[in-house]
């Protein structure tokens, strides 16, 4: 709609056309960081929920994990119960299953399958967030504001990630985590409302800026699953997209805090202020070099500048000894500000599927990009304690992990980026166009 015809239209219809789908987005986005913020939550809790539990490192990570073994498989289907039933009622109905996962969690006492029960449910219930997001931006927003809407999204996501490493890291010390985690329970159950009453599955067709999306059922999705993935371009999308996340699925989003603690001897509270750095270097370099992206019509360098350099400094990171805190800081900055080039593994695969396999071929990447933490984040712990039984360190009761145990364990990132550099190799160049029967 040019500017000219806008401001002849009545307020009421300015406000329909120009404000209230940026309100649909926000609503959305709301429920994304509030499953984001459930993700990352037990990188906080990591000594307090090993005490509680009588576990080790190993069952550590399959408790964080657990939060995955919902969400990844959950994201191939996902798109089609949206396609079904709506956005509002599919995410009213997730945000209150992730309400019932928290309490499971914090009800768990002493039962530790309980404790993973209710992960499980979190992670079922937060597989619904991106999806819903990118359905709701495709129907509401104009297309020339998607690639906006997602670089938001991911520096809102990111940004709910420092407010949890903040937050719970200071709460816990206080009130204990179950206690700390009650807000959660609140949270969930006002944006379930909010949902119910606000949000809405499209606007009315007149106020719309496409038609409405092509709606498949499951033996089709299942034709476009067997399209996409006879191609070997989509398998080394998503085994760049599956690798270049592991910064961010592995170290930021579990044990990079437990990693300062042990490794350094910092506070909970000094290691979560490290790690809330590659957040905002994320922050800030996913929407830059998106931008930069689009500006220059291509995708292979930036990603392979984007691998080179996360590959670098993980190893700085991880084996340079005693760095200066302030050398320290700019490293997990500049590693969060690398690792931001990953959303255009979304940007790939979309230009190299047409429009009516665009939805299945996110959602497959997506799938796949979070098999890292299923993977990932409780191999990290078997690593941990394979490594620990050689030298059999205990502090109050509990194994005490050092420096070199997890320079072993978390040895598993350098060697997967430097996997994802040459997969990028084998990526043919887009041109940032799409295919012509798009």
């Amino acid at each position: 709609m040019d500017r000219q015809h806008s401001k002849n239209l009545p307020r009421h219809l300015l406000f329909k056309i120009h404000v209230l789908p940026w309100i649909m987005f926000a609503i959305v986005v709301s429920f994304y960081c509030f499953a984001y913020f459930l993700r990352v939550s037990p990188s906080t809790m990591k000594t307090e929920l090993i005490q509680h539990f009588n576990i080790s490192a190993a069952q550590f990570g399959h408790l964080a994990a657990f939060f995955y073994y919902a969400y990844t498989p959950m994201q191939i289907p996902v798109g089609v119960l949206i396609d079904k039933y709506g956005v509002r009622t599919s995410l009213m109905l997730a945000c209150l299953i992730c309400v019932i996962g928290v309490t499971i969690f914090i009800s768990a006492d002493k039962s530790f399958a309980l404790a993973c029960t209710g992960r499980f449910m979190m992670g079922f219930g937060a597989a619904f967030g991106y999806i819903s997001v990118l359905k709701i931006s495709a129907l509401w927003l104009p297309t020339r504001h998607f690639a906006l809407a997602a670089g938001l999204t991911t520096a809102l996501a990111m940004t709910a990630a420092i407010f949890t490493d903040f937050y719970l890291t200071k709460w816990i010390q206080v009130i204990g985590y179950d206690d700390a985690l009650y807000s959660a329970i609140v949270i969930g159950i006002i944006l379930a409302g909010i949902i119910f009453i606000f949000l809405r599955n499209r606007p009315r067709p007149e106020h719309a800026h496409r038609p409405p999306p092509y709606k498949s059922d499951f033996p089709e999705l299942f034709e476009g699953l067997r399209i996409i993935l006879s191609r070997r371009q989509t398998w080394y999308i998503g085994a760049v997209g599956f690798l270049l996340y592991l910064p961010a699925s592995v170290f930021m989003d579990l044990w990079g805090i437990p990693y300062f603690q042990d490794a350094y001897h910092l506070t909970s509270e000094q290691a979560a202020h490290m790690m809330m750095l590659p957040f905002i270097g994320w922050i800030i370099g996913s929407p830059l070099t998106g931008y930069l992206s689009d500006k220059i019509a291509l995708r292979k360098p930036p990603l392979l500048i984007a691998n080179i350099a996360a590959f670098i400094l993980i190893l700085l990171i991880l084996y340079i000894p005693h760095a200066p805190q302030l050398l320290m800081s700019s490293w997990l900055f500049l590693l969060g500000f690398f690792c931001g080039a990953h959303p255009l593994v979304f940007s790939l695969i979309r230009e190299k599927n047409s429009n009516r396999l665009s939805g299945t071929s996110t959602s497959i990447t997506n799938f796949m990009i979070m098999m890292g933490g299923v993977i990932f984040q409780p191999f990290v712990g078997v690593l941990l304690n394979m490594h620990w039984k050689i030298h059999h360190s205990v502090l109050n009761g509990i194994q005490a992990y050092s420096a070199e145990d997890y320079h072993f364990a978390l040895g598993i990132i350098p060697i997967g980026l430097a996997l994802s550099t040459l997969f990028t190799l084998l990526i043919t160049e887009t041109f940032c166009h799409l295919p012509e029967d798009h």
